[in-house]
């Protein structure tokens, strides 16, 4: 992808974005929605990506399909938000620190209609992340770089986190980078709609993870440290695995059989 049209991508994607997440944060208060079950803002990256793909057309953005099929990539969502879940239970109880188990009473709507509003949500996040940016900075740069720039954006994003404090929210800042690098690592190379599906997937299990053993845990800087300590130990591993497998397949292309890169000839 050229870089003129990459940053015509980006900044309309940004720019309606920006504009749309206002306007949902007046129509959640006036709707009376509360926030405890969904925030309406995280649905202006989908009305970006709607605006970008009015645009551009979808399989223009992204770079080749060369993955295909959902299961196993869904198994990988499962297990990268049961290592997420692991991570945060041995670090809260190594500090000693306890998030109470979810008590269903205290939610604002019955259990299965936050989980579906949470699925909804992460959706909302994703079409626009793994859907627009994500691929459309891999077809300038490696999967991890873009990932890492992608969670970056998708960090900063989030201004609302800055209500509890700088620290807070650059820390909350670097656990969106993990989770962007390791969603980039599970999503790379598959078609939109898997790209879409798995990232969705495991941006939900994690929120689920959070939501029933640590009772969606708080806004402190402790509980923002812990997330962060799980999404960069993820992140890391799935990167470390991306680079090894980028690494063997340009050793397998460069140990193979000269006689199979030249024609013959007669």
């Amino acid at each position: 992808m050229p870089t003129r049209r990459l940053s015509a991508v980006l900044i309309v994607f940004l720019a309606v974005s920006a504009l749309a997440s206002p306007l949902l944060a007046l129509a959640q208060q006036r709707s009376g929605v509360p926030e405890s079950l969904v925030r309406l803002p995280v649905f202006a990256t989908a009305v970006g990506a709607a605006v970008v793909w009015s645009i551009w057309r979808p399989y223009v953005l992204r770079p080749p399909v060369i993955r295909t099929g959902i299961a196993r990539t869904c198994l990988v969502a499962f297990a990268m938000a049961g290592a997420v879940a692991v991570v945060l239970l041995i670090v809260t109880r190594a500090e000693g620190s306890r998030w109470p188990l979810l008590s269903p009473s205290t939610l604002p709507a019955p259990l299965l209609v936050v989980l579906v509003v949470q699925l909804l949500g992460a959706a909302g996040e994703e079409i626009g992340w793994r859907g627009v940016v994500q691929p459309a900075l891999e077809r300038r740069l490696p999967v991890v770089r873009a990932g890492l720039v992608t969670g970056v954006l998708f960090g900063i994003g989030h201004f609302y986190v800055l209500a509890s404090g700088v620290w807070t929210y650059l820390v909350f800042l670097m656990s969106a980078v993990g989770m962007s690098v390791a969603l980039a690592a599970l999503t790379a190379g598959h078609g939109l709609l898997v790209r879409i599906s798995a990232a969705t997937l495991m941006h939900w299990l994690v929120n689920v993870v959070i939501l029933t053993l640590f009772a969606d845990g708080d806004e402190s800087l402790l509980w923002t440290v812990n997330t962060a300590v799980a999404m960069l130990s993820l992140g890391a591993v799935a990167a470390k695995r991306m680079t090894g497998n980028t690494a063997a397949d340009r050793q397998g292309q460069t140990t193979a059989d000269p006689t199979d890169r030249h024609p013959v000839t007669r």
